[in-house]
């Protein structure tokens, strides 16, 4: 080890412990996220994959047992996971022909196998840790890894050519340069910051609102949040594209979003049969929904075309459109099948909660007719069905059996 390589490992030892220090939070779980990969990517090369390896050594033990004070099992963790992480990336660049200098290196040569093992890097990082959190809480691994990664590995991806940035100044003007550096990263992690903020406020404002429409109902409190959860379960079954699951989640938390209207409240309090104008009136929510939603930039089309066609059914006779099959959105088919399984599992006043053996039987029942078979497939394999609260006594559900699905909440 010479003067200037071990002059470029300090240098970049500094900078990658100064953006540790400018930690995000992106989970409530508390999981963290931070700039630092941006020293250690730029090591690759500087000093190459052994010199990458050290720094982030040293960098993830001074953050993992000095700055967050971590249990000495968990920081070892996280340290094996990103040297992994470092050392496949350092491979990925090596095997598609990239090199390390001091010095300037060709852009053509260099650049691509240098994204390549960004993406490397990034994958086995998020991999690791969600695979072994996906164990230890029993949980999907798809769904964990969105979870802990909070939909940013995409935003990581897009700012790693900075690290490339960092070998260029280094190459020109050598630590002081790359000390500059400080001040880029300052604003990157600023926008990274508002940009998650945003995000995570639009989130909760979604959830308080609905929770707010359903407060003045005790029959349909809490319906489309777990509408929205079982959801998203279905669309993971289904083997839907974390975007697609996110949209559809999306629309089943807003599907029942047009029930604002005052005139709703006493039609769903209502004990008895409904009248036709009452029907009618019930029949207009989903359009009612789109008519809130649809001036909101940050709903896409798809969670429009979810919350319009949450009620059409698969043979072609339900609302507001009355299309069929394959004509109706993929989401909308999920959010029916979720909305009528919490119907069907929640006490209201015209009847009683079902058992579980009666909602597997009625969407067995009814599927090609009301539901999606594929769907109502997902629904009893994934579970739901299983982990049901039915609300009601067994002689009150006897009782009640008709005419369930009809009325959906």
């Amino acid at each position: 080890m010479d003067t200037p390589w071990l002059l470029a490992l300090v240098t970049l030892l500094a900078l990658a412990i100064f953006a540790s220090m400018l930690d995000l939070r992106i989970t409530e779980s508390g999981t963290t996220t931070s700039m630092d990969f941006l020293p250690q990517l730029g090591a690759l090369l500087l000093l190459g994959p052994v010199g990458a390896i050290g720094l982030s050594t040293a960098t993830m033990l001074f953050k993992q047992f000095i700055l967050q004070r971590k249990p000495v099992h968990k920081a070892a963790f996280n340290t094996a996971q990103t040297v992994l992480a470092i050392g496949a990336a350092g491979l990925v660049y090596n095997w598609f022909g990239g090199t390390f200098s001091l010095h300037s290196l060709p852009f053509n040569s260099s650049f691509p196998p240098f994204i390549l093992a960004a993406a490397v890097f990034f994958g086995v990082n998020s991999a690791a840790v969600s695979y072994v959190v996906s164990i230890t809480q029993k949980e999907g691994f798809l769904r964990t890894w969105r979870d802990l990664t909070g939909g940013i590995i995409l935003f990581d991806l897009a700012i790693s050519p900075f690290a490339y940035l960092i070998h260029v100044l280094y190459a020109l003007w050598g630590p002081v340069a790359l000390l500059l550096s400080v001040i880029p990263l300052i604003g990157l992690r600023y926008s990274y910051g508002v940009n998650l903020q945003l995000k995570q406020l639009n989130r909760d404002l979604l959830r308080v609102l609905v929770k707010t429409i359903e407060a003045r109902d005790q029959y349909t409190s809490g319906h489309s949040i777990r509408v929205a959860e079982r959801t998203r379960r279905m669309a993971e079954h289904l083997k839907l594209g974390p975007r697609q699951v996110q949209m559809v989640e999306t629309g089943a938390l807003l599907h029942d979003i047009g029930k604002i209207d005052m005139a709703y409240g006493e039609i769903l309090r209502q004990a008895g049969p409904l009248t036709p104008a009452q029907r009618e009136l019930i029949r207009a929510h989903p359009d009612k929904g789109v008519d809130i939603v649809q001036s909101v930039r940050s709903i896409s089309e798809e969670i429009i075309h979810c919350i319009r066609h949450h009620h059409e059914w698969y043979d072609g006779s339900g609302y507001p459109t009355g299309i069929s099959g394959d004509s109706i959105p993929f989401g909308a088919r999920i959010i029916m099948v979720a909305d009528s399984i919490d119907a069907m599992a929640t006490d209201r006043p015209y009847r009683a909660a079902l058992t579980r053996d009666k909602i597997r039987s009625e969407l067995i029942d009814n599927q090609g007719s009301q539901f999606d078979p594929r769907v109502v497939a997902a629904a009893l394999q994934c579970g739901i069905l299983d982990e049901l609260e039915i609300g009601g006594d067994e002689l009150a559900l006897e009782r009640n059996l008709q005419g369930v699905l009809s009325i959906s909440s």
